[in-house]
């Protein structure tokens, strides 16, 4: 009796790329949920420049600056912990638009991965996915590629929800894991995570994955519409392409900037990363009618605004957070930016925000 021939392992990851612009239904699914808690549209975006119509219009894009800043005021409203989590389950495989019809209509659950993998400029994500296959079993690891600051658990929650969500939503069937793992202490509300993903659950762990049984990947999916697939996966394409026609060397600076993980790269750093001499890169900024200090300085002032409403951290800390190793430093740089101090803006414009003991 001959032996059954053992399965290909199989690699396959996503680009480590942040999207420079996203679908404004990630938005309007934010939007759906913070009206469920009595928050209305106008509360939750001002201030963002995004308009509560925008909500109902496909063809508007945003930029992940400004998902972060709604995501940030959402926390900060609902006040729930584990609002993270509850978002996330929200985020259905509808919420990618062409890309998610692409890979509803694939024909197994690993053609789907691949397909939205090849795409994941067109995605909601801050992570790059990697897939690897041995044995019996896939794990699926998901490295953070941004800054995520104050909300990264909120983040990081919505994330791996609405991907557990997704991946259920392309089989039709609960996507039953084996552990889940995660490269952050351990929540007071951990016990809710079981409740979302009904497996071993690990905290602290070296990476943020998944585990779960290899025969997934080639289940048949129910949709499966190999013309519809074509055209979808057109459609993606065509998408891409135009996106990428609209970005901009500010565009690009300002996500080298997010995709920092500490402080604030310097120019000669940024150049490199864009594969551009730090000349070329100064001479596109200058076309666009910016420069490098001038974008640093605009990311600031917004961060400062939003950490000096939202969050209680002390002027100390908000300054280590934008890059400034002296607070005085920030001090000059925010009396510049607003004509008064951190704390005199805080209480005049923010005199409900949280204060810290």
């Amino acid at each position: 009796m001959t032996k059954p021939a053992p399965q290909a392992d199989i690699h396959i990851a996503s680009r480590a790329s942040l999207p420079l612009y996203r679908s404004v239904n990630s938005i309007d699914i934010l939007a759906r949920y913070a009206a469920d808690h009595g928050i209305d549209a106008y509360t939750l975006l001002s201030g963002n420049g995004i308009k509560p119509q925008d909500l109902n219009d496909p063809e508007v894009f945003i930029h992940p600056e400004q998902e972060l800043a709604v995501m940030r005021r959402l926390a900060a409203l609902v006040r729930d912990p584990a609002a993270g989590l509850r978002v996330g389950d929200h985020y259905h495989i509808t919420a990618h638009g062409a890309l998610g019809s692409a890979a509803i209509c694939c024909e197994t659950l690993l053609d789907a991965i691949r397909m939205v993998f090849s795409y994941i400029e067109l995605t909601l994500t801050y992570f790059r996915y990697d897939l690897k296959v041995q044995g019996t079993c896939a794990h699926m690891t998901m490295r953070e590629i941004a800054e995520l600051g104050d909300i990264r658990l909120f983040i990081c929650e919505r994330e791996f929800v609405s991907v557990h969500r997704m991946m259920s939503d392309l089989i039709g069937d609960p996507l039953m894991l084996q552990e889940a793992t995660f490269a952050y202490p351990e929540p007071e509300y951990a016990d809710q995570y079981r409740d979302f993903f009904g497996c071993r659950i690990v905290f602290d762990a070296d990476e943020h994955g998944f585990i779960f049984d290899r025969t997934y990947l080639s289940r048949c999916l129910p949709m499966a519409n190999r013309l519809w697939k074509n055209r979808h996966e057109r459609e993606c394409r065509e998408l891409f392409l135009r996106l990428k026609r609209h970005e901009t060397a500010s565009d690009r600076v300002r996500q080298a900037i997010l995709c920092q993980r500490e402080g604030m790269p310097t120019f000669k750093e940024v150049a490199r990363r864009l594969n551009l001499s730090p000349r070329t890169l100064n001479r596109r900024l200058s076309a666009e009618g910016t420069t490098y200090k001038g974008i640093i300085a605009e990311i600031r002032k917004k961060k400062a605004i939003q950490l000096l409403s939202e969050t209680s951290s002390p002027m100390e800390s908000i300054a280590l957070e934008l890059g400034y190793n002296d607070v005085a430093n920030f001090y000059h740089a925010f009396k510049r930016w607003t004509r008064c101090t951190p704390g005199s803006y805080r209480e005049k414009h923010f005199p409900s925000a949280p204060v810290e003991a």
